[in-house]
């Protein structure tokens, strides 16, 4: 008797969690058929008109979207990197220190870097104005919040994701010797 009310028990519970799994696909699926008849409401429309309402249902539907472009900003051992993506992993534009006219001690210089280097992103891609995009940050530990406000002055951060790859602690210690205790006679 006690053995068949534990497997009813955990019956039902992989039935309950299945249930709930069906009722989170089905919220999603709702989603993108919104999502889909927004974008047919649009492309109907063509964009005749240029009006401020049409731009703001432009940006409306651009929220909904999941990202179109990917943002990512590598600090390396002696340089710092920026390139853009679209979705595929296409490259858009790639961006070294070296490109902003630093060159050797210099490129290590993370300040003055990131921000020659972000500012030639905001000039060059004005295709992601109002665009989802995801910022991906590797080994960006010190500057990771400077960046993120001041990209996000200009662009739709959709997404932020920091890949750390230096572990926190770092490598082990070296052993510290003990002096050697020698008596002083007098």
């Amino acid at each position: 008797m006690n053995l068949s009310n534990t497997l009813f028990a955990s019956i039902s519970n992989r039935l309950k969690a299945k249930v709930s799994l069906l009722n989170e696909e089905r919220f999603y699926v709702k989603n993108l058929k919104t999502q889909i008849d927004s974008l047919k409401k649009i492309k109907e429309n063509n964009y005749k008109n240029l009006s401020v309402k049409k731009l703001s249902v432009e940006q409306d539907v651009n929220q909904n979207l999941i990202v179109m472009y990917v943002i990512n900003i590598s600090f390396l051992k002696a340089n710092t990197i920026i390139n853009v993506s679209d979705i595929k992993g296409n490259m858009k534009l790639f961006y070294s220190s070296g490109s902003v006219g630093l060159s050797g001690k210099q490129k290590r210089k993370r300040r003055i870097a990131v921000f020659k280097l972000m500012s030639l992103l905001l000039q060059k891609a004005t295709f992601i104005k109002n665009k989802p995009v995801a910022l991906h940050l590797n080994n960006v530990t010190f500057y990771k919040n400077l960046i993120i406000s001041k990209l996000k002055r200009s662009l739709y951060l959709r997404v932020i994701k920091s890949f750390n790859q230096t572990p926190y602690n770092g490598c082990r210690k070296k052993k510290v010797r003990r002096k050697k205790y020698t008596k002083k006679f007098k």
